[in-house]
């Protein structure tokens, strides 16, 4: 059997398959067809030449006894000439002692030369010899009377003709085989292709789904399809739009908890404002009031100095973070510590203390909107974790390799679903349900910053979110 190549397409693999099963039952049924020919061919020529030796043996036998040489003779020439569609080759008669008496061709075996030891044998082990495809057979007859043998009759017959008819079978049997297989295979390959062409439009959009996005077959495609593998191009089509429904579904809500986030960090900013003015309207009261008084005035420009300078803070921070001019802007120590300053009143509001230890010394040659991005998202995740009372820990350090962010809360710990979002591919898709967007934008930043991120449970209890982002990466644009 033909050991087909892995790597051969279906479309080469069966036709040559056929190919090879056509070649084989071809050999087995010419070896049939030679075999029977054979067969038949000995068997006619086994009674033909019984036939002509029986006629010789009837001929001869009163002439043998006497070592009549010319009524030996004459008998041969005449049943050679009776027997012409036979092809009588040759014929010797030799009495008991091997010894020619007569032969059809008497220059060659004169009469009263030993035969050679050969034809001895031959007459001794079988009466008649043939062997299909050879050119001559061979016949013996032993003339007997009671007690004792009288001679030996030796025929040569003439079968170029059986071997030229044997060598026309088995060239059309080769030529019958060869067109035939030809047309098989030939017959499998288009059969094939033709089986193959929705398998190969199918694997194509697969392909062009795996690269960059589902595509659904075309209409005309499809209608001109039946059978299962129009069945497999609707089922197909129903699944790309279902996963388009899905990545539309999965944009709105990740859209929806973006404002969402930006609602409460509004009312955050709000209400840290409001408090300030507060303040800054009674001391302005007590200045209307009391202004003459230095000691009064005094501690209430403090106050108003001191209002205007966290109100500037917040907005300056707000802006900072949130601000979308498309400027790329390496990441500065600044970056880290305004968002303790922009969390604080959810902080306050949850009663969680936030502790930043950033042992940046200068700038980064990285990309501060998407670092400020994931910082801001782990810290907003940390706090609302966090029981109340405890705190939040956010350590910045950098080195040669690159930036190492560290957010630490004494939570309930981070849940494994939640972690293997955070941990996913930058290829992985959205979650449906909408929970954990979060989490899969801080993943695709990272990802796209070609950084990694490690989430661990301390023994004390509470989730260790650490983030490592090489400085080599800091060609790639902002992706915010």
């Amino acid at each position: 059997m033909l050991r087909l190549r892995p790597s051969l397409p279906i479309t080469l693999k069966v036709p040559l398959a056929v190919a090879a099963l056509m070649m084989l039952v071809g050999a087995v049924i010419s070896e049939q067809v030679l075999s029977r020919l054979a067969e038949t061919q000995e068997r006619h020529l086994a009674e033909l030449s019984q036939s002509y030796l029986d006629g010789l043996s009837s001929a001869i036998a009163p002439s043998i006894l006497r070592e009549d040489n010319w009524e030996v003779f004459d008998a041969i020439e005449r049943t050679q000439a009776v027997n012409k569609s036979l092809h009588p080759k040759e014929t010797i008669v030799t009495n008991a002692d091997g010894a020619v008496i007569a032969a059809s061709n008497p220059k060659v075996h004169p009469i009263g030369t030993v035969i050679p030891v050969w034809r001895a044998r031959d007459a001794s082990n079988e009466s008649f010899s043939f062997r299909a495809g050879a050119d001559d057979a061979k016949a013996v007859r032993t003339l007997s009377y009671p007690g004792r043998v009288a001679g030996i009759i030796y025929a040569t017959f003439d079968t170029r003709h059986l071997a030229s008819e044997r060598r026309d079978v088995v060239l059309a049997l080769l030529l019958t085989n060869g067109i035939l297989t030809s047309l098989l295979a030939a017959a499998g390959w288009l059969l094939v292709t033709r089986m193959m062409r929705p398998v190969r439009v199918l694997s194509e959009h697969l392909g062009v789904a795996h690269a960059t996005s589902a595509l659904p077959i075309s209409e005309e495609i499809v209608a001109k399809t039946r059978g299962e593998f129009g069945h497999l191009f609707h089922a197909y089509n129903s699944l790309v739009r279902s996963m388009k429904e899905k990545e539309e579904l999965a944009k709105r809500l990740s859209e929806e908890k973006r404002l969402n986030s930006l609602g409460r960090l509004a009312s955050a900013v709000a209400h840290e404002i409001n408090n300030p003015l507060g303040g800054m309207f009674n001391a302005l009261s007590t200045l209307k009031a009391h202004g003459h008084l230095k000691n009064v005035r005094d501690v209430s420009l403090g106050l108003l100095n001191r209002g205007l300078v966290g109100i500037r803070d917040v907005v300056r921070t707000t802006l900072t973070v949130y601000r979308s001019d498309g400027a790329t802007r390496d990441l500065q120590p600044a970056d880290i510590d305004d968002l303790g300053l922009l969390i604080g009143p959810e902080a306050r509001r949850k009663s969680v203390e936030i502790v930043i230890a950033n042992s940046l010394n200068g700038g980064m040659p990285l990309p501060s909107t998407p670092i400020r991005q994931i910082v801001l998202n782990l810290v907003l995740n940390a706090v609302a974790a966090a029981p109340a009372g405890s705190g939040v820990n956010v350590a910045a350090a950098a080195d040669d390799t690159g930036l190492s962010i560290v957010v630490t809360d004494r939570g309930p710990g981070m849940p494994r679903e939640a972690a293997d979002i955070l941990l996913s591919s930058s290829g992985s898709p959205p979650p449906y349900d909408g929970g954990g967007l979060g989490l899969w934008t801080i993943s695709r930043l990272i990802a796209d910053l070609g950084g990694t991120a490690v989430v661990q449970n301390p023994a004390i209890g509470g989730t260790m979110v650490s983030v490592n982002i090489p400085t080599a990466t800091a060609e790639l644009s902002n992706v915010a």
